[in-house]
Parts: C-alpha cells; sequence; structure tokens
C-alpha cells in the first residue's frame, strides 16, 4: 500500500490506484497523511479542508468523509493481503496509523535528509536522485484551499533544494551527462531559479557545450530584467565569469576521511598563537631574495587599488553611467565570497571574487571620472582571501590595469600578470599601508618609485599580526613550479 501526495493525492494497492473522490476527501486524506503516524485535531482538518469557508455541519460533512476513506483502507488491504491500515479517533483528533515509509512525501524527506557529510558523493547522489523520482507533479494537485496551497509552495522548495543539492553532487563527480538531460525541464518549472540555471550552466561547459552554456546565460539575464528587473545574482555571474574564462568550475571535493574543512586561505594549524606570532621579532636574511618575487605580486595590487582611489575621486556629482549601481554590486559581491569562504567553499567564493573583480574593471574602464574608492581595499583584500591565482584571473584583471591612470606604475601592473602564483595569506591593506608607512616614513600614495622590500616586510608583518602567518608558508609557495 502506498499514499502518493507528490502529484495527484492517490491511494495504491500493489499496482493498482483507487479512487480516492472529490477533491475535498482527497483534501482530507492528505491532511491525515502529512502528519501520518500524529494526531490531527479536528479543527485543524476543518481548516485544512475548508480554510475560512466551513459548511455549515463541517464536523459531520468530515465524519463522512472520514468514514469514506476508512472503507477504502479497508478495500486497499484486501488487495494487498495486508492488514488495513487505521484511521483511530484519538483525544487530541484524528491519526493516520500508517509507516510513514508508506507515504512519498515522508520517504522523499528522509532520502533527502540523508544528504550530510557523513556519506560519500555516490552515496548522495543515489539517494537524491531516488528521492526526486518521487515525483509526479506539483504536491497535492488538485486540491482545493489556501492550506493545499501553502504545502505545494513548501514542498516545491525543498525539491528545488533537492535538485540543486543532486547536481552539485554530480559536477562534483564529474558527471555532467544526467544534468543536461535533466536539469533543462527543471529550469523551465523554476524560470527564476538562478541556482539551478547556474548549475546548468555548469554542467553545459563541463560536457563541452559552452557556446550554448552561454546562450543560457544571455537567457536568463534577458528573462530576470524583463520580469523582476534585476540583474543575474552572483552565481550565475560566477558561472558566466568562469566559462569565459575556461575554467570548469565544479564545486569543490569533500575532504578526505577524518579532515577537518577549513578555509582554503587560512593557515591549517598555527605554530602559535596570534599574540606570540605579532610580537615575534620580524625575520631577515637571504630568503626576502626569494620572498620578493612572490609577495611583490600582492604589492603590485595594493598600490594599483590605491592609486585607483587616489586619482578617481574627481567629479563625483554625477552618476552617469549607473556608478553607484557597480559599486554596490560588485560589494555584494565580495560579501558573498566571504561568506562562501568562510564556510569552506573556496571554489565558489574564487569565482565570485573573479566576477566581482571583472564588475571593478569594467567600472574603471567605462567611468574613468568617477570615484571608485569604496571598491579598492575590498579588491585586495578578497582576492588574497580567495587565493586567486592570478594566471587565470587576466582576463579580469587586463581591463582594469589597461586603464592610463595606472602608467606612473608600469611595473607593478606587469608584475602582477606575470606573476602566476596563488596568493593563499589574506592581508588586509589598512594593516599593510600602515606597516608600510611606518617603516618608510612616506605613504605608498606619493611614491614613483616604491621600495618592495619595505612593502614585503609589510605585507608579511601583516600577515603575522593578523593571522600567525609563517615565513615557511611563503617559502612552501615558492618551492612549487609556479612559485619559481
Amino acid at each position: 500500500m502506498e499514499f502518493r501526495l507528490l502529484g495527484e493525492v492517490e491511494l495504491w494497492a500493489g499496482d493498482q490506484a483507487l479512487e480516492v473522490g472529490a477533491p475535498r476527501a482527497q483534501a482530507v486524506l492528505a491532511a491525515l497523511a502529512v502528519d501520518a503516524g500524529r494526531p490531527v485535531a479536528i479543527e485543524t482538518l476543518i481548516d485544512r479542508v475548508w480554510a475560512e469557508s466551513p459548511p455549515v455541519e463541517a464536523r459531520n460533512v468530515l465524519y463522512s468523509y472520514l468514514s469514506r476513506i476508512r472503507r477504502l483502507l479497508r478495500q486497499a488491504a484486501a488487495r494487498t493481503g495486508e492488514t488495513a491500515v487505521r484511521i483511530d479517533r484519538r483525544h487530541a483528533g484524528y491519526v493516520l496509523d500508517v509507516d510513514p515509509e508508506l507515504v512519498d512525501l515522508h520517504r522523499f524527506r528522509r532520502l533527502a535528509d540523508q544528504f550530510d557529510d557523513r556519506r560519500c558523493d555516490a552515496a548522495r547522489a543515489a539517494a537524491l536522485a531516488e528521492a526526486l523520482e518521487l515525483w509526479r507533479g506539483s504536491p497535492l494537485a488538485g486540491v482545493p484551499g489556501s492550506w493545499a496551497a501553502q504545502v505545494r509552495d513548501s514542498w516545491n522548495r525543498r525539491r528545488l533544494d533537492a535538485v540543486v543539492r543532486w547536481a552539485e553532487v554530480e559536477l562534483r563527480l564529474g558527471r555532467p551527462g544526467p544534468l543536461v538531460t535533466t536539469l533543462p525541464d527543471l529550469a523551465a518549472e523554476y524560470p527564476l531559479a538562478e541556482p539551478l540555471e547556474a548549475l546548468l550552466m555548469r554542467a553545459l561547459h563541463l560536457a563541452g557545450r559552452g557556446a550554448e552554456a552561454l546562450e543560457r546565460y544571455a537567457s536568463v539575464r534577458q528573462r530576470l530584467a524583463e520580469e523582476l528587473g534585476t540583474d543575474p545574482g552572483p552565481e550565475l555571474r560566477a558561472a558566466h565569469a568562469a566559462i569565459l574564462c575556461t575554467e570548469v568550475p565544479a564545486p569543490a571535493p569533500d575532504p578526505a576521511p577524518g579532515e577537518r574543512t577549513r578555509p582554503a586561505s587560512r593557515p591549517a594549524e598555527r605554530a602559535e598563537p596570534a599574540e606570540r606570532a605579532a610580537s615575534r621579532p620580524r625575520r631577515t636574511g637571504p630568503h626576502w631574495t626569494r620572498l620578493r618575487p612572490v609577495l611583490a605580486a600582492l604589492v603590485a595590487l595594493v598600490l594599483a587599488a590605491t592609486v585607483a582611489s587616489a586619482t578617481v575621486a574627481e567629479n563625483t556629482d554625477t552618476d552617469p553611467r549607473g556608478t553607484a549601481r557597480s559599486i554596490e554590486r560588485a560589494q555584494t559581491l565580495f560579501a558573498t565570497a566571504q561568506r562562501l569562504h568562510e564556510e569552506g567553499r573556496p571554489e565558489a567564493a574564487r569565482s565570485t571574487t573573479l566576477d566581482a573583480v571583472a564588475v571593478y574593471g569594467e567600472l574603471l574602464e567605462h567611468n574613468p571620472h568617477e570615484n571608485a574608492q569604496p571598491l579598492a581595499p575590498a579588491v585586495v583584500e578578497a582576492l588574497a582571501r580567495a587565493g586567486i591565482d592570478f594566471s587565470v584571473a587576466q582576463p579580469a584583471l587586463l581591463s582594469w590595469l589597461a586603464n592610463p591612470r595606472f602608467t606612473p606604475y608600469p611595473a607593478f601592473a606587469q608584475a602582477l600578470l606575470r606573476s602566476g602564483w596563488r596568493l593563499r595569506v589574506p592581508v588586509h591593506l589598512d594593516v599593510v599601508v600602515w606597516n608600510y608607512e611606518r617603516a618608510a616614513g612616506t605613504s605608498p600614495r606619493e611614491l614613483a618609485d616604491v621600495r618592495t622590500d619595505v612593502l614585503a616586510a609589510a605585507v608579511l608583518e601583516a600577515a603575522n599580526t593578523r593571522y600567525g602567518t609563517r615565513v615557511t608558508e611563503f617559502e612552501g609557495l615558492l618551492a612549487s613550479p609556479r612559485g619559481r
């Protein structure tokens, strides 16, 4: 015997569906089945079936529906040879005394809730796929009333959440095929669900259909503008930017068994507390010669952003090209990237950060006289925090660094573009600048020729002060092929 609510309300005995009756009778059965095994008060049943317009003899009508459903349950038991499911009267109301596993809605919830960090991706994918296969249509289809509408909305959201999680797992497994086949129909059911569209774009790209992925982005961007008057959100923009960078941005793989998940840009373990690291004397010696090229890339970005802030502070009374909107959008993206980073999702944080950099580059390129100062510190810190590989970020950074206002510092811009280093240690711009001014006795904004050694020391000291980062961690970067 099986109770089906994920679609039309049905009662199945073996391979045969039994006629439940009129929509109100279906509503009574559904009102009991959604709370299978738990009492439902008579007043609650009446409210679920008739809402604010119950009949004069609502209790008597309800009793007649309950009697019909009891007869139907006995017929189903006779067909299957099972013990009949009972509708019992309790002091608190009525209860459908049935194993929740016989109700598709509860079975879906159990399978979907098995998605946790203790299961491998293959098991997660199988459980979520089995859960999604239970859906035959909109929940409680054909059942009238506000309660049924609320149930539909709630469970449709749960379904969408399960679809997104299933798609993320399939991408981690490197299996875009099922997504390319299944997600277009689901995206049509949820036309404004940006996470779903972003996952479909990633799947198409992974399947070698990048052009189709870009077409979907253009289509959904137009739809969002026409129906909601908004631009694509961070997830869609991140997927679009990653495709343009010819990168396959599948979600990060699970950590190995027993391994803790940490933000990628933080050191795995600190050798000593931050207070001790802050008071530790700064290291000097031959290793600085090797460290300078690595730190110069971050320094270049610091200077580029600082110069931009200092030289575009003109003509801020007007906003002819939507500068304020661009700044707000980029700040939102940076905030999203930080949240993703703190949640231990470095790849998503990285993609979102790249997208924010692209917004900033467009702002500087097309609004040469606007004040972009609110973005400069965020750009530097977010890039460092997300561990951006600058060689991958080149397309987004080129328009940014090609602006004439950076000509006083061509060497730094070139160093940034040539570096290709992945800087994993987050450094706050204000701390770096303060350390530099203290050591050099002047502001980096005032210099035409920056002392790289002093700036490198300032960067490292800021990392030591804030995060207890060790010099050996920078040396480890140098030891890799990309750091040479």
